[in-house]
């Protein structure tokens, strides 16, 4: 070092201290010009309070560089501030010489006007000396120190060809300063581009490190525990309580090795009992906050500004007598109103935006973090348990650094003394995490942030949302279950003028509010509701009751759905504006968190719909003669998301629907209300059985009419009852028994085809039999409508038979066995190979072998309609099949 260069005893020739502004270079240039000038007088120092102990250490240092104490070497020094000195300076020395560059300035500081002689023509041409020069001035001044301070403001200050001059006398001072024995050179340059000024600031830095750097020694004047120390004398000075001092600490080393899990792990180790002594009563979890993270913004200057914090912190906590054992981050007084030079200091490194929000959430009388300390006792015997933490979050906020804010140990090492429990200061830690608007959780760190915490905003949201909104917004989400099915779905009916009478099957979807009870104790909303839709449309009476099931939801799981739905408008608003709030501006990680969060709670809220909407009430009634009616609760499957369909294949599967139903269903049914009667009928119109369907809850119900249609097409064929288009005037207008009607569709379509009991029925047939065997030469010959024709036979309740009949009396040679036979498989989900290897082994090799023809039909239906990808694909692959491609909308 230069304290060795001196009594050419070795050391490094060139230094360059490198810091950032309050690194501590300048002073410790001052201290060594001090060396350099007056060793003996500091080491006779006759000063009455320090001078014994800096005549001490200054001996021990001359010992140290092996110079004799007692006869320091007399040293020249030249001392050149790049900020003060200019090119363009018209300092003159006594003989009337230029003194506007380095190296005049240097040389007459160093030897007089002697000295200066030797660079004088290059002085006085404002040309850079060579090596030569330089190493002559040096050997004519003897042991000497050149400390040059600010080189970079030099060099940014003169123009193009002066600093190509200054960097070619750099080079050449570096080299002779090492060829002498007893000359040292100081440069200090500033640590980072950012301070330097400007792109010729830079370029000035790196072209002067690259100089310095092929003979230099980077020295750092002040390392960070000298800065604790220096900081801590600054502001407390030597005059501690010793005792008190190892009492302190020792409590809180022993905390640190009880809860390890709790803190940093470098806490429990034995040596940070001695980074505690050493700077008290400073924590040292706030030099570690200062240093490593705040001094890494532009504007902080190490040791000047940790000083100027401390000293405005310091003095706010004396004056309100704060009598905490250390001077911890969550002592750091913020507050806006009363001191608030220290969060003015803060705001100096904080970057864009206004923090003024921030600072008054985190440590404002008025604050969320002190309503939440006044929620809890525990709370307040801590000195606020939620206020010292969001002091201490704060302080662990700096805006620099890929790793945001403090995770929760840092929290705890800010905020935890001896006596606190750390499960109060965590149960404070989650209520503001869930109330401060701008607290940020993320990757298991907490930090403030300028802008507002879309969790918690999203949060507010949704405490103030009404719950009049949120079941609006569940029919609203309900309501494209109904699309595509407008027929047969009716959805959150307000009341039951808004359920159509309709004869055919419908499913009504109750309002949320209209709930079944979760546990005895509560009221049944949905029956009621349900009931009065079931018997009135209106101000009148409901004819077609059977035709109606409700679909509600459970008190319990309303309650959870209402929840989702709060959240997902929360987020929609956040994102889009609307009823529920204004729209923020989102930007990178925060439009990603929105879009992120609006999907979840998206999708949170269908899957809520789909568990609530699961109870299916089929009503029942057991006795005609009575009226009252009764639900029958059928619970649906949780597979898929179609609430509608589900409800429908649990009613079904429950037997409270029917999609199909047997002739000998029909028949039993048909002794039981109808050939039972005292009159005995002998025929009912398909009319009016329907009706008796769709309007009588102890009626078996129907899905649609369709089913009684296909149940008469296969009664009629089976011999179960017979069917006629017509009965007028005591004639059945074709009636069939033990024959198949045209079609299942045509069952009915004319409003006036009738059932025949089965005993009529087969008493007619064969009464048409016979007339046809007569026709064959037995009896007369029928007239042109064919046997039984009305007005030609004179048989009341004559049969008309179909022409093109195969099976009708009087056909050619009727076929031993059905003439067609069709299977039906309904798939709504996957098929597997297997199945239809069964199809094909088991049905149409059947039918094949038998001589039949076999015609493979595929046909699929979807009540919204098939996608225009799905419609897309099915007609390019039957292209590419040869199969017939067909398309279609139902009626």
């Amino acid at each position: 070092m230069p304290r060795k260069r001196l009594g050419g005893k070795g050391g490094s020739p060139v230094i360059q201290t490198k810091t950032g502004f309050g690194g501590g270079k300048t002073h410790s240039l001052i201290a060594l010009y001090h060396f350099a000038k007056s060793a003996a007088a500091l080491v006779n120092s006759a000063d009455p309070k320090d001078g014994e102990r800096v005549g001490r250490e200054v001996r021990g240092i001359l010992s140290d560089a092996g110079l004799d104490p007692d006869d320091p070497p007399d040293a020249s020094i030249a001392v050149l501030d790049g900020t003060h000195l200019a090119a363009t300076d018209a300092t003159l020395t006594p003989a009337g010489d230029p003194l506007n560059t380095l190296w005049g300035e240097m040389a007459y500081q160093l030897g007089g006007q002697d000295g200066y002689e030797i660079v004088g023509a290059a002085a006085r041409q404002g040309s850079a000396p060579g090596g030569a020069q330089l190493t002559q001035l040096l050997e004519h001044v003897g042991p000497c120190v050149i400390l040059i301070d600010e080189l970079v403001a030099y060099a940014r200050n003169a123009d193009a060809a002066m600093r190509a001059r200054l960097y070619t006398f750099v080079q050449a001072l570096t080299q002779s300063v090492r060829r002498s024995p007893n000359a040292a050179l100081v440069v200090t340059l500033l640590q980072s581009e950012a301070e330097v000024g400007g792109e010729v600031g830079v370029d000035a830095l790196r072209e002067l490190e690259g100089i310095l750097g092929r003979i230099e020694a980077i020295w750092e004047p002040l390392r960070v525990d000298e800065a604790f120390e220096v900081v801590r004398r600054r502001l407390f000075g030597d005059d501690l309580d010793i005792a008190e001092r190892d009492r302190t600490c020792d409590a809180f080393a022993q905390m640190y090795a009880r809860s390890r899990k709790e803190f940093p792990q470098q806490m429990s180790e034995a040596r940070y009992a001695d980074r505690l002594k050493q700077c008290y009563p400073i924590h040292p979890e706030i030099f570690d906050r200062l240093y490593e993270d705040w001094s890494a913004t532009p504007q902080f200057q190490r040791t000047r500004g940790v000083l100027r914090l401390m000293a405005i912190a310091v003095s706010a906590l004396y004056r309100r007598a704060d009598a905490s054992p250390l001077l911890m981050p969550a002592n750091l007084p913020l507050e806006g109103q009363a001191d608030n030079s220290l969060a003015a200091e803060f705001k100096k490194f904080l970057g864009d935006g206004n923090w003024s929000p921030v600072l008054t959430e985190v440590d404002d009388d008025s604050s969320r973090p002190e309503d939440i300390d006044k929620e809890s006792v525990r709370f307040a015997e801590v000195g606020g348990a939620a206020r010292r933490l969001a002091r201490a979050v704060f302080f662990g906020s700096a805006p620099v650094g890929a790793a945001k804010g403090v995770d929760e140990s840092r929290v705890h090492a800010a905020v935890m003394q001896p006596g606190h429990n750390v499960a109060d200061y965590n149960d404070a830690l989650r209520r503001m995490v869930d109330n401060l608007h701008f607290l940020y959780y993320a990757n298991g760190r907490y930090y403030f942030h300028v802008e507002e915490n879309l969790n918690k905003a999203a949060s507010d949201r949704a405490r103030a949302i009404e719950q009049r909104d949120l079941d609006a917004h569940v029919i609203e989400t309900l309501l494209p279950e109904a699309v595509g099915r407008r027929r047969d779905v009716v959805v959150a009916p307000a009341d039951s003028a808004a359920v159509p009478e309709s004869d055919e099957v419908r499913l009504v979807i109750l309002p949320p509010d209209k709930h079944l009870p979760t546990r005895s104790a509560e009221a049944d909303a949905a029956a009621p509701h349900a009931l009065n839709i079931l018997q009135h449309r209106g101000d009148k009476g409901r004819v077609a009751r059977n035709t109606l099931i409700f679909l509600a939801a459970k008190a319990d799981e309303i309650r959870h759905l209402r929840e989702t739905v709060r959240k997902y408008l929360a987020w929609f608003s956040i994102v889009n504006g609307g009823d529920h709030g204004y729209k923020i501006e989102l930007r990178g990680e925060r439009a990603d968190q929105a879009r992120a969060s609006i999907r979840a709670a998206d999708s949170e809220m269908h899957r809520a719909l789909v568990s609530a909407y699961r109870w299916a009430l089929a009503p029942t009634q057991r006795d005609p003669q009575q009226s009252e009616y009764e639900f029958h609760a059928v619970q649906t499957p949780r597979s898929g998301g179609d609430v509608v369909q589900a409800a429908f294949d649990a009613c079904l599967q429950e037997e409270q629907l029917a999609d199909k139903f047997a002739p000998s269903q029909l028949v039993n049914l048909l002794d039981q209300r109808v050939w039972s009667k005292d009159d005995e009928p002998e025929r009912i119109s398909i009319e009016t059985l329907w009706t008796m369907f769709a309007n009588y809850v102890y009626m078996p119900r129907l899905r649609s009419k369709t089913v009684l249609q296909q149940c008469v097409f296969d009664g009629a064929e089976q011999g179960a009852f017979g069917y006629a288009d017509a009965y007028r005037d005591g004639e059945y207008a074709n009636l069939r028994y033990r024959q198949v009607p045209r079609s299942p569709g045509a069952v009915g379509e004319t409003g006036d085809s009738v059932l025949v009991r089965p005993d009529k029925a087969r008493e007619i047939a064969e009464a048409a039999a016979a007339g046809t065997a007569e026709s064959d030469g037995v009896g007369p010959t029928p007239g042109p409508g064919g046997v039984g024709t009305p007005g030609t036979s004179g048989l009341g309740g004559g049969v008309t038979p179909w022409p093109d009949d195969p099976t009708a009396p009087g056909a050619s040679q009727p076929p031993a066995g059905p003439v067609r036979l069709t299977v039906r498989k309904r798939v709504s989900g996957e098929i597997s190979l297997d199945d239809l290897g069964q199809l094909r082994d088991e049905i149409i090799a059947n039918l094949l072998r038998d001589g039949g023809e076999v015609t493979i039909e595929i046909t699929g239906r979807k009540p919204g309609g098939f996608s225009e990808s799905a419609h897309r694909a099915v007609r390019e692959n039957s292209v590419q099949l040869s199969l017939e491609f067909n398309e279609g909308r139902d009626a």
